[in-house]
């Protein structure tokens, strides 16, 4: 029972509460404080997904006014992990979190499915820092800086920096809190303009989660938003069918590589990776971050992904009408640009029997049928005037175009024109191939020397990081995802002789893998004071029992250099 709390500021960690009170509680031992405050010393200190929260409330202070809920939806990560999964799946994290153990939670949540590497340290903004002193008379750790893929203040639109402060590593019975000793700029940080606008993006779309309650929904209402604007812009069919070659390209025109590297969520040329199973029909659940950035790449406010029913005008929302309004509003558009069937179908993947429906439901004049179809009966259509009126006018806009987008080939700017180029390559391609702007992208040279020499400290720093906290498996593809260079360390790893070398000395098997594991799983049992049992060491190393059986001779060198027995029934 603990006879005070402090009162948690805005846009407070939970974390950060505890840390307070940490400080004033006079205990000499921090153990001592997760007795006040939990009841019980099997807890430890999480960041992101707090649990025995329940507990906590039973130790508060008589006729408290918080509850387990206001701590999750208020002051945890709880809102923005959960964004997108379904109601009984939020149902099962929250009752973990009000009474379970914490792993379970990071595990339903799918922050170890989706292969997102955590934040390593507390983030701070240096602008917030100064105003919490001033306004509260001591800092705090803002859970909007947390959230692994934001990298600015929403409010001061400015990098956030990290303290010294590990989330994750060194004695997790503790809580830490902001202070000037934790959280020390040593090097300004400067992103350029354009990252800096998508980081804003993501900075404020994050914070729209964090302090809405939108509701849960199941996989089928997002996929069914996100399609919607597929088919309006012309990524999807309404047979399901989706341009992923299309997609993806200008999605990565949209964000860039760089910034898609940096939020953990690059998209690659091959038939798999996010992208391409968020718009498949399944029911996978991906991380936040990813959500808001398809969102934001179709036009699609973060309000209106979770409270409007894009596309439906009445309560069936299983119906098509939607989709084939889109549809036809596309086929209107390309007929009006003087396109035979022929072409309009292979523009809509479709087949001219279903254009020619369409046309005739639609009611739309025939004006392609030039020679022979009624229009122009006696003449050809290039020799007539209304032919003159839209060459000119087409050629125009190609012309507007490629001022409008000074630095794109035409190549690219034919890929959201297509009707446009269509038209112009069939009456027009003499002055369309005069016309057409084509940028060479220059080779350059590489000194692989040189670049051995540059990347080798980064491998190193990279490989002690993966020692450090929970372990990870040291291999080509994981050291060259965590550099941002997947797709080529590994191709061209003969002409950098030293860090192959260096690589090659430290790569693990799934053995030696297993084993560091087991150590690091035997010094997290410890400090969280458990029982060293076969079930909370292969729970903790997240090592199923019949791998573990394996290395059983290592295990039991390793248990018994403790002075633990090893007597598990394999």
């Amino acid at each position: 029972m603990v006879n005070f709390f402090p009162t948690p500021y805005p846009d407070e960690l939970l974390y950060s509460t505890l840390a307070r009170y940490c400080m004033r509680s006079g205990n000499i031992r921090e153990i001592h404080n997760f007795e006040d405050l939990f009841g019980t010393r099997n807890c430890i200190a999480a960041m992101e997904l707090p649990t025995q929260l329940d507990a906590l409330i039973r130790n508060m202070p008589v006729n408290t006014k918080y509850t387990a809920e206001y701590f999750i939806y208020k002051h945890t990560l709880f809102p923005f992990l959960a964004a997108f999964i379904p109601q009984k799946r939020a149902d099962k994290i929250i009752e973990t979190m009000r009474n379970g153990e914490g792993a379970v939670s990071y595990i339903r949540i799918g922050l170890i499915s989706n292969s997102i590497t955590l934040n390593k340290y507390f983030r701070f903004c240096p602008e917030c820092f100064k105003e919490d002193i001033e306004t509260f008379g001591e800092p705090y750790w803002h859970r909007s800086h947390q959230i692994t893929g934001v990298f600015v203040c929403p409010k001061h639109k400015m990098p956030l920096y990290n303290s010294t402060e590990l989330i994750r590593a060194g004695n997790r019975q503790r809580y830490i809190g902001a202070s000037h000793g934790n959280c020390i700029v040593e090097k300004e940080i400067s992103y350029s303009n354009d990252l800096m606008k998508k980081m804003l993006w993501m900075a404020e779309d994050a914070e729209i989660l964090l302090n809405n309650q939108f509701g849960f929904k199941e996989p089928e209402w997002f996929r069914s938003q996100f399609r919607v604007k597929l088919v309006e812009k012309g990524y999807a069919r309404m047979n399901n069918y989706i341009h992923q070659k299309k997609l993806k390209q200008d999605f990565v025109d949209f964000y860039g590589h760089e910034y898609l590297q940096l939020v953990q969520s690059p998209v690659l040329n091959n038939s798999g990776g996010w992208l391409s199973d968020m718009v498949r029909k399944n029911n996978r659940i991906t991380y936040t971050v990813r959500y808001l950035l398809l969102a934001r790449f179709l036009g699609i406010s973060v309000t209106d992904l979770f409270n409007t029913k894009l596309g439906f005008n009445d309560e069936d929302e299983n119906n098509i009408d939607a989709y084939q309004e889109l549809w036809d509003q596309r086929l209107i558009e390309l007929a009006q640009s003087g396109l035979s069937i022929r072409d309009i179908a292979d523009i809509l993947k479709a087949s001219t029997k279903t254009i020619r429906k369409a046309i005739d439901r639609l009611g739309i004049e025939p004006f392609w049928k030039y020679n022979g179809g009624g229009k122009y009966l006696h003449q050809k259509y290039t020799d007539t005037e209304e032919f003159n009126i839209k060459r000119e006018e087409f050629r125009r806009k190609w012309l507007q175009l490629h001022v409008q987008y000074p630095d794109k080939s035409s190549n690219k700017i034919r890929r959201n024109n297509d009707g446009l180029y269509a038209w112009l390559k069939k009456y027009d391609g003499k002055w369309l191939e005069g016309n057409y702007r084509r940028i060479k992208t220059s080779v350059n040279t590489v000194d692989w020397a040189k670049r051995d020499a540059e990347l080798l400290p980064k491998v190193k720093e990279v490989i002690k990081e993966m020692k450090e906290g929970k372990p990870e498996r040291i291999t080509w593809t994981t050291i060259a995802s965590k550099l941002g260079i997947s797709g080529w360390l590994s191709k061209k790893k003969e002409k950098l002789s030293l860090t192959r070398e260096y690589i090659d000395s430290v790569v693990e098997s799934i053995e030696e893998f297993h084993i560091r594991k087991i150590k690091w799983a035997v010094e997290e049992l410890e400090m969280q004071g458990k029982e060293i049992t076969l079930w909370n060491l292969a729970e903790t190393a997240g090592i199923k029992p019949k791998y573990m059986k394996e290395i059983y001779k290592e295990i039991e060198q390793v248990l018994n250099k403790k002075g633990y027995d090893c007597n598990f029934k394999w």
